[in-house]
């Protein structure tokens, strides 16, 4: 398999910024690129009510949700991707937490390197509200780069 570089993005101008560092790495490197963005599973908006409270929500109601939200990452994606000059770009769309699904994309991609944007909460709001930059650092298995925001210049690939 090629050597890929795995880029995390959310359409949040970190991501972008990391976007443009991963498209330039990739280049100079010759490896592919991949876009990944991971959703998290959905909370349903209304749960069936039982004898005892809530109660379960109904399985088809959940895969509608799933199937929405498959969708839109989709295109979210695909947005991203020609904004930045990026149509060739891999995309690939995971559920679950953050780290976790980007650490396992790695894996399946045999990435060299994963590139995410730094959202830059400061300490003591990352000590209580987590950062999927720190545990993704934790739980990766080859080298995370974290791009500051504003460090991204442009995304635009030269041809």
């Amino acid at each position: 398999m090629d050597s890929s570089i795995i880029c995390g993005v959310d359409g949040s101008d970190e991501s972008q910024a990391a976007l443009a560092v991963a498209a330039r790495l990739a280049d100079r490197l010759r490896a592919r690129l991949v876009l990944a963005h991971v959703v998290e599973y959905a909370h349903a908006p209304y749960a069936v009510v039982g004898p005892m409270g809530a109660g379960a929500v109904p399985r088809s109601l959940v895969a509608a949700t799933t199937n929405d939200q498959v969708q839109a990452a989709e295109r979210l994606l695909a947005k991203i991707a020609e904004e930045a000059g990026l149509e060739r770009a891999e995309r690939r769309v995971a559920f679950g937490l953050a780290a976790e699904r980007l650490a396992d994309l790695a894996d399946d991609e045999e990435a060299e390197l994963i590139v995410v944007g730094a959202r830059g909460r400061g300490v003591f709001k990352a000590a209580f509200l987590g950062s999927v930059s720190m545990s993704l650092i934790g739980v990766a298995r080859c080298p995370v780069l974290v791009v500051p925001a504003g460090a991204g210049g442009t995304t635009r690939r030269g041809s």
